[in-house]
């Protein structure tokens, strides 16, 4: 069961792509904002700063006509300040302050006469140029409030103060603000649909190669059908193809070297035991010679002819099967998987080691459980195992040593065959070497270093393993595990 929490390339994809997309728009939403209401305050700034200009002239004429001491100033700054009300759009207030920060005229009659105290108006009274600013006022709300100074040639009455409302200045900027939101959230889930439907088809296109990796044999050569693809899934199916073929071949290369190493081990083998089958077929060659030369002598004695034939017919029957079963086990041919009876292929193999054991006058024990099931194997391939066993185990003893084989069920799912000398042992140094090909401690004469690398290549074939387990000075023994096959496992006699 996959874990809960894994999260699919699609969804990381989108994850990621998307999360930058969204901040990426974010910050241009931000910084297109920024500069949106930079200059919309700027531009409302400029304009209420040319309004008070303006509006200054015509308060600077009035004080210029009459004296500011006079009834008549304050009535027609009133005046004034009436026709600026009705005339300007969005002015919330217009006042004239003395510099003493008293307010001389005001759009509010309320307030005429007084003096203004705040920070701010002590600082606008005293102001000698032009300034605006925004604040959020009690009476007004937000406001932009311009305020150009009364003077000329010297002469210095105040400052004239315009607050234009800002509230729709303010409303503008939020609804520019709602505007770039919503503009970036649907940029944004466009953006991701898009990516969703392209990383969809990336992402098909991989399981679909996927598939066709599960679905493909890699030991065929032939080219597969590919789904029309570009770009650079493409490139990967035809590469996938192309890495399959090789591959392939790589694996037909291989099999083929390997049967020649273990056609040359097997020769090797054979040339070990060529002293052994010149004396099986000597003895019943010299039996032949010499039945053929007491025929000679007495040819007219039918009865002794008769009985020398039957001789010569039981020697060439034991030196024809001497060779069939060399043969049988030299020839090189393809793996064949049959019913295989392991206690039979034992018998063979000691038989055809019979004179080389003889010579070492080796105790040869051998205890096979005669109820063994059949397993499916390459009897060839399986002999030779067997005999490289044997054979090792022969050259670590001594003359007048034991080899013991064994044969047993191991429950009921595999077969075990057990090789056990008394001989030498194997040094703990070499315990990791002895599988590696051409490792071998003997002579250069004795042995090619193959046969256990060879015995191990054929049993994992077969699914098997091989155990071995040595005590210097104390013996080895070899434990070879073959899978048993239900349709071949019956019990034998």
């Amino acid at each position: 069961m996959g874990n809960p929490w894994r999260i699919d390339l699609r969804t990381r994809l989108m994850m990621v792509v998307g999360g930058i997309t969204a901040l990426l728009m974010m910050v241009i939403s931000v910084g297109i904002l920024f500069v949106w209401r930079t200059l919309l305050i700027e531009d409302q700034r400029n304009n209420a700063a040319a309004v008070a200009s303006a509006a200054s002239i015509t308060i600077i004429d009035a004080f210029l006509r009459l004296n500011d001491e006079t009834p008549e100033v304050e009535d027609l700054l009133e005046r004034h300040i009436d026709n600026f009300m009705r005339t300007l759009d969005g002015v919330s207030f217009i006042a004239v302050v003395d510099i003493n920060s008293r307010i001389i005229a005001h759009s509010d009659i309320a307030k005429y006469n007084q003096i203004l105290k705040d920070s701010l108006s002590l600082v606008i009274s005293g102001s000698v140029r032009p300034a605006t600013m925004m604040y959020q006022s009690p009476e007004h709300g937000w406001t932009l409030e311009a305020v150009h100074p009364l003077q000329i040639a010297g002469k210095r009455w105040g400052v004239l103060r315009i607050g234009f409302d800002a509230n729709p200045l303010r409303g503008q900027i939020r609804l520019m603000f709602f505007l770039l939101v919503g503009f970036t959230a649907i940029i944004t889930a466009v953006t991701l649909g898009i990516l969703y439907i392209m990383i969809g088809r990336i992402t098909q296109s991989l399981r679909s190669l996927v598939t066709l990796m599960d679905e493909t044999n890699l030991g065929s050569a032939t080219s597969i059908p590919l789904p029309p693809q570009e770009g650079e899934v493409g490139i990967l199916l035809r590469h996938f193809d192309m890495l399959r073929q090789r591959l392939a071949q790589s694996k037909t290369e291989l099999i083929s070297v390997q049967q020649q190493i273990y056609q040359a081990e097997k020769l090797a083998s054979i040339g070990r035991l060529a002293s052994g089958v010149a004396h099986e077929i000597n003895n019943p060659l010299n039996g032949i010679k010499s039945a053929l030369y007491a025929i000679q002598k007495e040819p007219d004695n039918r009865e002794q002819t008769q009985s020398y034939f039957r001789l010569i017919d039981e020697g060439v029957n034991y030196i024809q099967v001497v060779v069939q079963k060399l043969l049988g086990f030299a020839r090189q041919q393809p793996a064949s998987m049959d019913a295989v009876l392991v206690n039979d292929l034992i018998h063979n193999v000691i038989w055809l080691l019979d004179y080389k054991l003889k010579q070492k006058s080796i105790d040869v024990r051998l205890e096979l459980d005669p109820s063994l099931p059949v397993v499916r194997a390459d009897a060839p391939l399986i002999s030779e195992v067997i005999m490289n066993l044997v054979l090792n185990g022969c050259d670590a003893v001594d003359n007048g040593g034991m080899i013991e084989v064994r044969t047993e069920a191991k429950s009921d799912d595999a077969v075990m065959i057990i090789v056990r000398d008394n001989g030498v042992g194997i040094p703990e140094e070499n315990m990791k070497k002895i599988f590696d090909p051409f490792f071998t401690t003997k002579g250069p004469k004795e042995g090619t270093g193959l046969g256990l690398s060879v015995s191990l290549g054929i049993v994992e074939t077969h699914g098997g393993t091989i155990r071995v387990h040595s005590t210097p000075g104390a013996g080895t023994e070899f434990t070879v595990t073959f899978p048993l096959t239900k349709h071949y496992e019956h019990t034998t006699g």
